[in-house]
């Protein structure tokens, strides 16, 4: 009964490998990125995906989630529920980018190229999970434990419009 057990668990645990792997491609498919792409050819696909958005975004939206988060692009600025929110230039920069790119995949090369325009310029790439993770602790502690922020296993980060649990 034991091997029976484990058998259904690990085929469970494929079965859900395989459902993540086939997500993860299909949702490159739909935003133009090639799922195995080459670190050479990684570059190219976010400058590509990057001037994409931009030009098909127009302008970043004054509000976001559901309407709970809003950006005050002059002042670089943002507030959730109303109530403003202390953040640096590049955390502002980095959510600038998710909003931009709402609704859609933004890649750890993307934001590197974001941030930094010179690729001579550029840190570790490690530093952008460290972007990351202070912004959504700074939004995360102004919103009440609302994450605004979600992680894409092996893809990136996506910054949903609209918050999808709460029906907002």
């Amino acid at each position: 009964m034991l091997d029976r057990s484990r058998r259904r668990f690990e085929e469970g645990t494929r079965l859900v490998e395989e459902a993540q792997k086939i997500l993860g491609e299909l949702q490159q498919a739909l935003i133009g990125s090639p799922g195995g792409a080459s670190p050479e050819d990684s570059e190219e696909v976010a400058s590509r995906l990057l001037a994409s958005l931009k030009a098909t975004g127009g302008e970043m939206p004054e509000s976001l989630c559901g309407g709970r988060l809003s950006v005050d692009q002059v002042q670089r600025l943002i507030r959730i529920d109303s109530h403003p929110i202390g953040i640096t230039e590049m955390e502002y920069r980095v959510l600038e980018l998710l909003a931009f790119a709402r609704n859609n995949v933004v890649t750890r090369q993307m934001l590197l190229k974001h941030l930094y325009r010179r690729s001579d310029d550029q840190p570790q790439p490690k530093i952008i999970d460290v972007f990351i993770s202070k912004l959504r602790k700074k939004l995360r502690n102004a919103s009440g434990g609302a994450e605004f922020i979600e992680t894409i296993p092996q893809r990136g980060w996506i910054l949903r419009d609209v918050d999808e649990k709460s029906g907002a």
